[in-house]
């Protein structure tokens, strides 16, 4: 990924469930992250609906993607998003225990110690503000922020 790229989240889909623990509604949306005509990333975002204490899930399948591109090459990166009333953060997680949702996808998950402090976290992060920017349908979880 190139730094003056502009990096756009496309919305695919969304599905809609019961939360395991708490039994609660549950949406997950999907789409992909490109830069120009390249996808450089698909990402999934999990949460349980109008629930602050279960912190959304974040899961960013990044690497080459299209005609050719082969899941060996691509790697997942995971994160929290902790809702609070200054507006929320995210935190990098151990890829491993998300990994099981996308097994087909992707060649390996990353752990959170090969992500934060390396070139990759401000990839991670530059990817999370444009899903964060450019795909409305994150309104919801922004909205947990309220009930933090």
């Amino acid at each position: 990924m190139t730094e003056s790229a502009q990096l756009t989240a496309t919305p695919w889909k969304e599905s809609s469930g019961v939360c395991d623990c708490c039994g609660n509604a549950s949406k997950r949306i999907w789409g992909d992250l490109s830069a120009g005509e390249s996808t450089i990333a698909v990402y999934f975002v999990h949460w349980t609906v109008g629930n602050a204490d279960h912190f959304p899930n974040i899961d960013l399948i990044i690497g080459p993607w299209g005609e050719g591109a082969k899941p060996e090459a691509r790697s997942l990166v995971s994160l929290l998003y902790r809702p609070s009333a200054e507006g929320g953060s995210f935190m990098v997680i151990d890829a491993t225990t998300r990994a099981m949702n996308y097994a087909d996808l992707l060649g390996r998950s990353l752990l959170r110690a090969e992500v934060v402090g390396t070139p990759l976290a401000s990839e991670v992060f530059a990817l999370v503000d444009a899903i964060w920017l450019t795909d409305s349908r994150i309104a919801e979880v922004k909205g947990l922020n309220d009930a933090a």
